[in-house]
C-alpha cells in the first residue's frame, strides 16, 4: 500500500516573546510578569516535547494571560494545546482548541495566526478522511499566507493541499502542488521544508511504480531529516523515512534491508505512541511477511494496523487494513473472512472516494481561484482608477479654460444676435398674423385626423392588453408552480413524522406558511445519546424566508451532526457566526437586518435533564396545571452585532413524567383580529394549559380552532410554527 505522511512545517512557532506592549487591557505589573513567566515555561515544555506537562502549563498560562489582558498570548496558548493534542492523536480535543485559537486570532485580526490554526485543522481533517473539509481550510490557509506574503507558509499550505489530492488518487494534481511547494522552500533556503517535499514527491513516484526514483528522493530526504531531527516538532520524520525506504525495498525484493528499516521505524513510533504511524508501519510489515509467505505473521500485522487505525478513526488506514486482510484470507483459501473484510474495505473506501467529495473539492478550489482572480482584478481596477483620475484632472483644467473662452465669445455673439432679432421681429410680425388664419384651419383638419388615429390606437392597445393579460396569467401559473415545487423541497428537509413518533410519541406540530413556503421551520436530531429539537424564525417569509430556512437547517445539521457540538449555547454562537459569514454581514450593511430567532432544547433522557438556549425566543413548560415561560437571550442569530462577541445562555431544566415542552415562533401570537389586536402571549399560555394532556390530533385542532376564532376574516400576516411534546 502506498502511503504518504503529513510532516507539518511549523513555519512560525506559536510562541513569541511577549512584552508589556502586548497587553491590550490594563493590568497590574505583577499579573503581566506572572503571565509572561507561565508563557515562557509553556513554550519551553512545548519545545522539549513533554506533551502533558506542556498542555497543563499552557492552560494555566491562558488564565494568567486573560487576567493580564495579553490576548495574543491567549490565542497562542490555545494553538499550542491544539497542536499538542494533534501530536497525541487526540483529534477531537485538538479541533476544539484549534477552532478556539482561530476565533481569538480572528478577533485580533492576526492573519498569520489564523493561517497557522487553519493549516492544523485542515491537516486533521485530511487524516480523518474529510477531504472536502481539509481542502476548504487549506485553501483558506494559502490565501491568508499570500496576504501576509509568508513564503514558507505558502509552501506548507501547498504541500498539505498536495497531500489531499494524493489521497484522492489525483497524482498529477498532487505532484503539481508538491513541486510548487519545493520551489518556494528552495527559494527560502529551508532544508527542513525541502526534506518534506522530497518525501511527498517520492511517494508519488512510489505510487506510480517508479521505485528507484522514489528511493532516490527518500534517501535525500533522510539526510536532511537527520540533520534537523531536533527541530522536528512531531519527532517522527526519521521514522517515517525508515518506514518508506523499508516499503520500497519490499517492492524491490530486498527483504533483509526492508525488515531492518521497518523495525527501526516501528521502534521510533512506539516511543512516540503515534497510532497513525504505527498503523502505517504495521501494514508495511504485513506486506513484507505476505511476500515471504509468512501468512500468520502477516495476519497479525494487518490486525494490529487495523486496531491502531480504529483508535484514531483514520478512515484511509481502516480501508487499507481491511483490503490487505481480504487479500491475505483469499490467498489462504478462507473466502468467508476474505469477503467480510472486503465489504469493510469497500465501505471505508467509498466514504473516502465519492462523487460528492470530489465535487466539493472542485467547487472549493474553483471558488478560491475565482476569489484570487477577483482580488487581482480589483488591484488592477484601483490602478486604472488612479490613472483615470489623473487624466480627468488634466482634462478638467483644459476644459475650464475652454469654457471661459467660449463664454466670452458667446456673450459677444448674444449681443449681436439680440440686435439682429429685434429688427427681424418687426419685419415678420405682419407676416405671422397673416399666416395665423391659415394655421387655424390646418389645426382643425389635424384635430379631426388625430381623433380618428386615437380611435384606431385605442382599439390596437385593447388587443395588446388582452394578449398581455394572457401572457401574465401564463407566467403567474409558472411562478406558482415553481413555488409549489419549492414547498415540496422545504417539506423534505423538515423532520418526518416517523422520526418524531419514535422519540416523541406524544407531540404536536402546527406548521402554517403564510405564502406557500415558509421562513419558519422546525428541526430535530438524535446525536450522542441526546435529543435535539429547535424551532427557527428566519427574517422574511415566502421565497426569501424559505431560502433562509434552508440555510438555517443546513447549519444546524452541520454544527450538531458533523461538528458534534452538543452545547445549545455554543450551537447558537456557531450558528450566529455562520449566518454572518454566509451573508457577508461584516462587510455588507445592506444585509445586516437578516437574522434568525431560535428556540433550541437538548434533552438527556438518561439523566432526565434538558438544556435550553434561546435567541429572541422563549420556551414554555406545562406541568400539573401550571405553565412556565423561560426567556431566551434578547439577541438573534445573525444580523447586526454591536458587541465584540455574541454569547448565549444555557438554562438547565429537570424533567418529570408529566411535563410538556412547547417551542414556538412569534407568528402565532402576532396574528391580528378585526380590531388589529394581536392574539398575545398570555392567551397562548392559557391555551397551552387547555390542550396539555390531550391527544396529538386534538391539540392540533384546538390550536388551529383558537387561531381561526381570533382572526375571523383577517389574513395571516406571518409564518406560524409550534412544536410541542411530552416525554
Amino acid at each position: 500500500m502506498s502511503r504518504i505522511y503529513v510532516l507539518l512545517v511549523m513555519l512560525i512557532l506559536p510562541f513569541v516573546s511577549l512584552s508589556q506592549t502586548d497587553v491590550t487591557t490594563t493590568g497590574s505589573n505583577d499579573k503581566v510578569e506572572y503571565a509572561q513567566k507561565l508563557y515562557s515555561l509553556a513554550e519551553e515544555l512545548y519545545r522539549t516535547g513533554d506533551i502533558q506537562e506542556a498542555i497543563d502549563c499552557s492552560k494555566r498560562a491562558i488564565v494568567a494571560c486573560e487576567e493580564a489582558g495579553m490576548l495574543q498570548g491567549v490565542a497562542s496558548m490555545l494553538l499550542n494545546i491544539g497542536i499538542l493534542h494533534r501530536i497525541n492523536s487526540d483529534y477531537t480535543q485538538a479541533l476544539k482548541y484549534l477552532y478556539s485559537s482561530l476565533e481569538n486570532y480572528s478577533a485580533l485580526s492576526n492573519l498569520g495566526g489564523q493561517a497557522m490554526a487553519l493549516n492544523q485543522i485542515g491537516s486533521i481533517y485530511r487524516i480523518q478522511g474529510n477531504y472536502p473539509g481539509a481542502l476548504e481550510h487549506l485553501l483558506s490557509t494559502l490565501s491568508l499566507f499570500e496576504q501576509v506574503d509568508d513564503t514558507l507558509g505558502k509552501a506548507s499550505a501547498l504541500n498539505n493541499i498536495g497531500i489531499v489530492y494524493f489521497y484522492q488518487n489525483d497524482l498529477p494534481k498532487a505532484l503539481e502542488y508538491y513541486m510548487a511547494s519545493l520551489e518556494l522552500e528552495e527559494l527560502a533556503g529551508s532544508e527542513y521544508g525541502v526534506s518534506i517535499s522530497y518525501i511527498n514527491i517520492g511517494e508519488v513516484h512510489k505510487k506510480m511504480g517508479n521505485f528507484n526514483e522514489a528511493l532516490d528522493f527518500f534517501l535525500k530526504a533522510l539526510v536532511l531529516a537527520k540533520k534537523y531531527e531536533e527541530s522536528d516538532i512531531d519527532g517522527d520524520s526519521v521514522g517515517i523515512l525508515y518506514n518508506e525506504i523499508g516499503s520500497i525495498y519490499t517492492e524491490l525484493g530486498n527483504f533483509e534491508l526492508s525488515n531492518n528499516y521497518l523495525h527501526r521505524a516501528i521502534e521510533i513510533f512506539r516511543s512516540l505512541g503515534n497510532h497513525q504511524r504505527l498503523s502505517e508501519c504495521k501494514i508495511y510489515l504485513g506486506n513484507l511477511a505476505f511476500k515471504q509467505g509468512r501468512y500468520s505473521q502477516a495476519t497479525q500485522h494487518y490486525l494490529d494496523a487495523l486496531q491502531h487505525a480504529k483508535t484514531i478513526s483514520a478512515t484511509d488506514l481502516i480501508s487499507e487494513s481491511n483490503k490487505k486482510l481480504s487479500e491475505l484470507y483469499e490467498r489462504q483459501n478462507n473466502p468467508a473472512k476474505a469477503f467480510e473484510h472486503y465489504k469493510k474495505y469497500i465501505s471505508a473506501r467509498d466514504s473516502l472516494f465519492n462523487e460528492d467529495n470530489m465535487k466539493q473539492m472542485v467547487q472549493t478550489e474553483m471558488l478560491y481561484n475565482f476569489e484570487k482572480q477577483m482580488h487581482e482584478a480589483r488591484i488592477e481596477q484601483a490602478k486604472h482608477e488612479v490613472q483615470m483620475q489623473e487624466k480627468a484632472n488634466r482634462q478638467r483644467v483644459v476644459r475650464n479654460l475652454l469654457v471661459l473662452i467660449l463664454t466670452m465669445a458667446l456673450v459677444v455673439m448674444v449681443i449681436i444676435y439680440s440686435a439682429y432679432q429685434n429688427k427681424k421681429r418687426s419685419n415678420t410680425r405682419l407676416a405671422l398674423q397673416q399666416e395665423l388664419i391659415l394655421e387655424k384651419n390646418e389645426e382643425l383638419l389635424q384635430q379631426q385626423e388625430e381623433i380618428l388615429a386615437q380611435r384606431d390606437e385605442i382599439e390596437s392597445k385593447n388587443k395588446i392588453l388582452e394578449n398581455s393579460q394572457r401572457i401574465i396569467e401564463a407566467k403567474n401559473e409558472r411562478i406558482i408552480s415553481s413555488i409549489e415545487y419549492a414547498q415540496t423541497i422545504q417539506q423534505a428537509i423538515l423532520p418526518n413524522q416517523e422520526q418524531l413518533n419514535k422519540f416523541f410519541p406524544n407531540h404536536v406540530v402546527l406548521f402554517m406558511p403564510k405564502d406557500i413556503v415558509s421562513g419558519d421551520f422546525y428541526w430535530f436530531s438524535n446525536a450522542h445519546d441526546q435529543l435535539f429539537a429547535a424551532v427557527v424564525d428566519c427574517t422574511g417569509h415566502g421565497v426569501p424566508g424559505a431560502f433562509m430556512s434552508v440555510i438555517g437547517n443546513t447549519m444546524l445539521n452541520q454544527i450538531v451532526n458533523e461538528w458534534r457540538t452538543y452545547n445549545p449555547a455554543v450551537i447558537l454562537e456557531l450558528m450566529h457566526k455562520q449566518v454572518r459569514r454566509a451573508l457577508k454581514q461584516d462587510i455588507n450593511d445592506s444585509k445586516g437586518h437578516i437574522s434568525m430567532d431560535v428556540c433550541l432544547v437538548a434533552i438527556d433522557l438518561h439523566k432526565r435533564k434538558a438544556t435550553f438556549a434561546g435567541a429572541s425566543r422563549p420556551l414554555y413548560i406545562v406541568n400539573n396545571g401550571n405553565v412556565e415561560r423561560i426567556a431566551g437571550d434578547p439577541r438573534s442569530v445573525g444580523g447586526y452585532q454591536r458587541e465584540e462577541k455574541r454569547y448565549f445562555t444555557n438554562h438547565s431544566i429537570d424533567l418529570s413524567e408529566n411535563q410538556s415542552i412547547y417551542l414556538t415562533t412569534d407568528g402565532y401570537i402576532d396574528q391580528m383580529d378585526g380590531n388589529f389586536k394581536k392574539f398575545g402571549q398570555r392567551n397562548l399560555m392559557d391555551l397551552l394549559l387547555k390542550i396539555d394532556g390531550k391527544a396529538n390530533d386534538v391539540q392540533h385542532d384546538m390550536l388551529l380552532s383558537a387561531l381561526e376564532q381570533h382572526q375571523k376574516e383577517q389574513d395571516q400576516i406571518d409564518d406560524i410554527c409550534i412544536l410541542g411534546f411530552k416525554l
